[in-house]
């Protein structure tokens, strides 16, 4: 049932932006893009304070190493 209803969605997502113009799919990616972003910084937040305790230090490499990690996941 799930799987039929995602399939749904693609399908009018599809329809939906074969109608869009050029800059209204600039406008919406952009904006769409912001959210994804906003998601994973979140997400990554969430997961950095179940796994680190105050005091813990990382230097600014250590924390991108962590950050690139996880956005390939």
């Amino acid at each position: 049932m799930k799987s039929n209803t995602i399939s749904f969605i693609k399908i009018k997502m599809y329809s939906l932006i074969e109608k869009m113009s050029d800059l209204e799919l600039k406008k919406a990616w952009e904006s769409l893009q912001i959210l994804y972003y906003d998601s994973f910084i979140m997400t990554a937040i969430q997961k950095s304070k179940t796994s680190h305790k105050p005091g813990d230090i990382f230097t600014k490499e250590e924390a991108l190493q962590i950050l690139f990690f996880e956005k390939e996941d």
